[in-house]
């Protein structure tokens, strides 16, 4: 009998490491990649299915042509930088003018800022909220209502301080900046208070720009010729680098990662694999 039942254990034993289960993991894996003949791209956003394109030496600002669409452009903007949107608007940093304009396509405003700092980089809008990163002023400044503004970094410390930020955006709760040129992005609440700092120990060379997703935070390491991946709380998931050259910013959008290419003039399409 107990012959039997060790026949039987063995048995079973077998069957289950013939059949073992699979462990899948997805890492992002490149997908395509688009050329951009004459334009140097620094920023990346959506409107109603289209992508828009900064294009910082041509003073422009460029649709991406998809699945046969023409090709529009809005010219005569100074230096445009990382560029927002609310859905029907889009708002264009211009660092040489250092303003912010609204423009629908065919009206443009400037966006009353009384307390505009020098060098816009980068804008975000989140509902009724705005945020505009300026890389000469070492400052973030954030409104909830269009009136009253936070500095964020003004009297910060020597370790928390901003070093030329060149990207911000604005999630429910919290406020991510690129701190360029300290090689990392700094994570606020909305009263200006520094909640953590993701990057830092990862040899980042210039936080050009970011996207973060509902899970992820995405850095474009302008330059290492990289992107790196990051869940919210700072752990590194994944290392982008084929086919990526001077990054300059990135956008996530019905599953695909965008990356801009600055110095290359191209845009990298990568998709999620199951490996």
């Amino acid at each position: 009998m107990r012959k039997i039942s060790a026949i039987i254990l063995i048995a079973i034993l077998l069957i289950a490491c013939s059949d073992p289960k699979k462990e899948t993991k997805e890492e992002w894996q490149v997908k395509k990649t688009v050329k951009l003949e004459g334009v140097s791209p620094m920023g990346i956003t959506e409107i109603s299915n289209t992508l828009w394109v900064s294009d910082g030496v041509g003073n422009r600002i460029v649709s991406i042509a998809e699945n046969n669409d023409s090709i529009r452009i809005l010219d005569s903007f100074k230096r445009p930088m990382h560029i927002a949107t609310d859905g029907k608007y889009l708002f264009v940093p211009e660092f040489n003018a250092n303003q912010v304009r609204i423009t629908s396509g065919v009206d443009r405003s400037i966006i009353p800022m009384s307390d505009s700092l020098a060098g816009p980089s980068g804008v975000s809008v989140f509902e009724n909220q705005m945020a505009v990163s300026y890389f000469k002023g070492d400052q973030v400044l954030f409104t909830s209502d269009g009136k009253n503004w936070v500095h964020i970094g003004e009297n910060a410390s020597e370790n928390n301080a901003l070093n030329q930020p060149t990207d911000v955006q604005i999630t429910r709760d919290t406020i991510w900046v690129a701190d360029g040129y300290n090689n990392r992005v700094q994570v606020y609440n909305k009263k200006g208070k520094l909640l953590n700092t993701i990057g830092e120990k990862d040899n980042i060379n210039v936080a050009m720009g970011l996207f973060v997703s509902e899970k992820e935070l995405f850095i474009t390491d302008f330059e290492n010729d990289r992107v790196l991946i990051y869940n919210h709380e700072g752990k590194l998931l994944q290392e982008l680098s084929k086919d990526i050259k001077s990054p300059s910013d990135v956008y996530l959008r019905n599953g695909n990662l965008y990356i801009l290419n600055y110095l290359a003039s191209s845009l990298v399409i990568y998709e999620k694999a199951t490996l």
